[in-house]
């Protein structure tokens, strides 16, 4: 299996394109629906192949425009790693001819705003094309948090709540997340599906509207919106300061700088954030549900999971998923839900050393049923191997 990394408002995590993924028994020469990153990953291989595909079929029929639509994504995701200045350069000629034929499409504007120059212009346009496409309210929730309209983006997220766009399952794991978090804390993010849903989440649904969401690689590399979401907080913090050696040191201290002056301010780190971001702080992070929490000091962790565990969190979800089996981000969703399994992991291991042998083995077999849905074989052996008796 090979790796696809998501990014849109940064990274969000590594996973494993799943073999039973519905596009697996597709053949290779039928070109097929090509989702955004936050939907569904493939492999670049498979990318460029549908790039391919889809300018053949495009020649036959230009003016296709969910053909243009597949096309675009099938090339902007083949060459992640190409230039920058090439890769923007290949985008903006797709563009180009599509402009040529189908000037009067969403899709020009839409493309012309994703290829980053972010002008509100051409996403305003957009929508004046398509008002009904989920994927520019995607844009306009980003665009409106960024730039501190608050009414905006709740308006946006309303319709994309409404628009049934996000995989149920997806707000069921984020409505975990934010329930494993201490009222008025801080929540670090990592990306898409770990974002936008807590944000949907508060704004449409009024769910845990407390909780700071900050996205990680997003206040690293945007200084004035990390202010505008402190100042918002009332957290006086000397930000400056912060070192931008990299994200690790500059999370470290970013919140460590937290802690000092609010020690009563709860932090707490997505279980979806990178390893490499977390490093400087890993050894203060601490499980208490679907999330990690930063402590200086020892704590009873297992006390706040057993907590989340009863009174917040809901799990029924992950056994029965109605009407998301065939959904496209089940494979992302498959990935995702193997975070549930070190909290899981870590209640079987309580019981078991309390005696009780079968809630143990309970929260075991679920932990190895979510490994499964995920076809990873290999952390079934791991768990076996670390929690045989």
């Amino acid at each position: 299996m090979k790796k696809c990394t998501i990014t849109t408002l940064g990274i969000i995590l590594v996973i494993l394109s799943p073999p039973n993924h519905p596009y697996a028994q597709s053949p290779d020469h039928a070109p097929q629906r090509v989702y955004r990153y936050c939907y569904d990953i493939r492999p670049a291989e498979w990318y460029r192949n549908q790039a391919g595909l889809w300018k053949k079929e495009l020649a036959g029929n230009p003016a296709d425009e969910q053909g243009w639509y597949n096309y675009y994504f099938a090339c902007r995701y083949a060459n992640m790693e190409m230039d920058e200045r090439e890769r923007k350069s290949l985008l903006e000629s797709v563009v180009c001819e599509l402009e040529q034929v189908l000037p009067g499409s969403y899709l020009v504007p839409y493309f012309k705003y994703y290829n980053g120059d972010r002008r509100i212009e051409h996403l305003e346009e957009a929508l004046k094309r398509r008002p009904e496409c989920p994927d520019l309210y995607w844009e306009f929730i980003q665009n409106s948090e960024l730039n501190g309209m608050k009414a905006r983006k709740k308006l946006f997220c309303e319709k994309l709540y409404s628009s049934r766009d996000i995989i149920s399952s997806l707000y069921d794991y984020n409505f975990n997340v934010l329930n494993s978090t201490s009222p008025n804390s801080i929540l670090f993010t990592n990306g898409d599906n770990d974002t936008y849903p807590t944000w949907i989440l508060q704004e449409a649904l009024g769910i845990r509207p407390d909780v700071l969401v900050l996205n990680a690689h997003t206040v690293f590399i945007l200084g004035d919106y990390l202010k505008m979401k402190v100042d918002e907080r009332g957290l006086d913090l000397d930000l400056p300061s912060l070192s931008r050696e990299n994200i690790a040191v500059f999370l470290k201290d970013l919140v460590s700088s937290i802690r000092k002056k609010y020690p009563e301010t709860g932090i707490h780190i997505a279980p979806t954030v990178y390893e490499e971001y977390i490093k400087e702080i890993r050894d203060r992070l601490h499980l208490t549900g679907l999330v990690l929490t930063y402590s200086e000091k020892p704590m009873d962790n297992m006390a706040l999971i057993n907590e989340n565990l009863e009174r917040k969190l809901r799990l029924d979800y992950l056994e029965h998923d109605w009407y998301n089996e065939q959904h496209v981000s089940k494979g992302i969703m498959d990935q995702l839900n193997l975070n549930y399994i070190p909290f899981f992991m870590a209640l079987s291991k309580s019981h078991e050393s309390s005696g009780e042998t079968e809630p143990g083995k309970s929260w075991k077999d679920k932990a190895v049923f979510l490994a499964r849905q995920a076809d990873r074989e290999d952390l079934i052996r791991e768990m076996e191997e670390k929690h045989s008796p």
